[in-house]
């Protein structure tokens, strides 16, 4: 303890106290709290970096260290709450059979990509790449084909439970359709 309290002597001796950081607790979610606000409220276009910092009271450049740009910010708060409808998925009742397993998932995807709807059209005006897009539709695939796979029997095509994946992706986030849209192509496909 003598040491620690030396060490941190020491420290101050060689640091002056006005260029010490800013000891900032929780800046990941807050921000992160933050910037779903404002992509909720105000859509993409408005959410800035600089914004955000500023409705926390931090540096641009702090906030900069958790989070290397605005799509990152953005994936990072679409992410948490895609991790909190799984959870509620996943701790729900348990669905019976592969059906109820897909029209589970529907409604999942369906109510997530209506809360950010408005979010994805924005993103999608800047014309900005579609790599990061495709390296979360890709892992999102692998996601839902876990728990499609898990309901299908063993005898089950090996490339089914992605195939339905994608098909429940497709429709349930188009905006358009229901469960009734893949519901007799999936019962065909299950049988």
């Amino acid at each position: 303890l003598a040491a620690q309290r030396a060490a941190t002597e020491f420290a101050q001796l060689i640091v002056p106290y006005h260029t010490m950081p800013k000891i900032l607790e929780n800046i990941r979610e807050k921000a992160v709290a933050e910037a779903r606000e404002e992509l909720l409220g105000e859509g993409y276009r408005a959410m800035t970096i600089r914004r955000v910092a500023e409705q926390l009271g931090i540096g641009v450049g702090t906030l900069y260290n958790y989070f290397p740009s605005k799509e990152y910010l953005a994936a990072a708060v679409m992410l948490e709450d895609w991790q909190e409808e799984i959870r509620v998925f996943e701790q729900g009742p348990q669905p019976k059979g592969p059906q109820e397993v897909l029209r589970r998932l529907f409604a999942l995807v369906q109510n997530f990509t209506r809360r950010y709807q408005r979010a994805w059209i924005q993103y999608a005006e800047r014309d900005r790449s579609d790599s990061m897009r495709q390296q979360y539709h890709t892992v999102l695939i692998r996601q839902l084909s876990g728990y499609i796979a898990a309901s299908l029997p063993e005898k089950a095509e090996p490339w089914l439970a992605s195939f339905l994946a994608e098909l429940v992706l497709r429709f349930a986030s188009d905006g358009r359709s229901g469960y009734e849209a893949i519901a007799a192509a999936a019962g065909k496909l299950l049988e």
